[in-house]
């Protein structure tokens, strides 16, 4: 065991920031910042390189020759053992001709179109929502808002009935550690793999009965979808449902979440937003900015590439740190510092390149209605949070954030 433990050690350091830390997502940005200003680029114990400074991520994403899986196809951070709802065949984890089959057959369901079609349903699900809270004086801003909005605007995009949703609270939060869960401890894995199991159960049944009664949704429309005469196979509608799911239902999660935390935490700026309306868009960006869910996420390079000073070899793993490069003061000025009237919000939260979020429009669009609603219509009211309960999920996302009216 020893000679084990020295030899990690020598692979790298944590540097005081250990994402496998439970404590470390309470408040990640002051050690977020001291390892952006010591070791911007830094090898950790587990053999992988993070990427902390604006400049750099942006240009791991633009200029390096980078896959998503090793050389073998196999991704750098998935459980080998996580077999039943695997990401390994999701879109996310696929490049160059695969990727863009699959990314051709999901993106008009997360387009313009789809976005016009649903802002009314959005805006009538906050407007219910904030009048049960306001008559109750206060509310949970993750279940009444955070949770609502999303996992009705994603079960309808996707064809999951509306009956079935609350089943995949449980299962979308555990679910996203699959996404790092190699590095996970033993409990957390075998949740994340019968989060899995469920997830693909319930879709293999759901699959079987849509052929029989296809609708106007994206599940029936994968059914249907071919691409050269290439239909999907029932395995790869799974993963694509699954993924599809925990991706955005999971991260808008917590772009709402952390957006409300944060006006409720800088009053000047929720009194900012009620004066001038106009200003959300740029205010749903800076929540992004300024808290966003997915703290990091990785590209593998397929040629040596230097950056920050240092070679990186070909099939170095990269983690790009995308709440860091978001604070960073090179880049931003006063970045810890929430402000709704900044200008050039170019933020990282949606990663970049070929596999830049597909459903940013519908998040945001979702953001802009809860906020601007919550702002108007808590107008004269005190508003005074209570204590945060986290998600057991992989991303930065809480669980209960409470919310009281006086």
């Amino acid at each position: 065991m020893s000679t084990e433990k020295n030899t990690v050690e020598q692979m790298g350091d944590w540097c005081g920031a250990d994402f496998f830390d439970p404590d470390f997502r309470d408040d990640p940005y002051p050690k977020l910042a001291a390892l952006r200003a010591n070791d911007p680029v830094n090898l950790t114990p587990v053999n992988t390189w993070r990427i902390s400074r604006y400049e750099d991520v942006r240009a791991v994403f633009t200029d390096a020759k980078t896959s998503m899986t090793d050389a073998d196809g196999a991704s750098p951070n998935f459980d080998p053992l996580d077999t039943q709802g695997s990401f390994q065949e999701f879109v996310l984890n696929k490049d160059g001709m695969e990727h863009r089959r699959l990314r051709a057959l999901l993106k008009n369901s997360f387009g313009n179109k789809t976005v016009e079609l649903m802002e009314d349903e959005v805006q009538k699900t906050v407007e219910g929502a904030l009048d049960t809270a306001l008559s109750q004086g206060g509310m949970d801003g993750i279940s009444a808002l955070a949770h609502e909005v999303p996992s009705r605007m994603i079960c309808q995009i996707m064809g999951v009935p509306m009956s079935d949703r609350t089943m995949f609270n449980a299962w979308t939060a555990a679910r996203t550690n699959a996404f790092f869960g190699k590095f996970l401890p033993p409990d957390v894995q075998q949740r994340t793999r019968d989060a899995g199991a469920a997830m693909e159960d319930y879709f293999r049944a759901l699959i079987t009965e849509r052929k029989k009664n296809l609708g106007d949704d994206l599940l029936s429309s994968m059914i249907q979808a071919s691409e050269g005469g290439d239909q999907f196979a029932d395995q790869e509608l799974i993963i694509q449902a699954i993924g599809v799911i925990v991706a955005g239902y999971e991260t808008t999660i917590g772009l709402l979440g952390n957006g409300l935390r944060a006006f409720v935490e800088n009053p000047d700026q929720l009194n900012k937003l009620r004066t001038d309306p106009s200003l959300i868009t740029n205010a749903t960006n800076e929540c992004l900015r300024f808290d966003t869910p997915i703290m990091f996420n990785w590209r593998v390079l397929e040629e040596d590439y230097v950056v920050g000073g240092k070679t990186l070899p070909a099939n170095a793993v990269i983690w790009q740190l995308l709440a860091s490069a978001n604070r960073d003061p090179d880049r931003f000025d006063e970045p810890d510092k929430f402000d709704i009237t900044r200008t050039d919000v170019a933020h990282q939260a949606f990663g970049g390149g070929q596999h830049f979020c597909l459903g940013n429009r519908l998040a945001k669009m979702e953001a802009r209605h809860v906020f601007n609603q919550f702002a108007q219509r808590t107008e004269g009211l005190n508003v005074q949070p209570g204590e945060i309960e986290w998600s057991p999920s992989f991303f930065r996302v809480m669980a209960s954030y409470p919310i009281t009216f006086n």
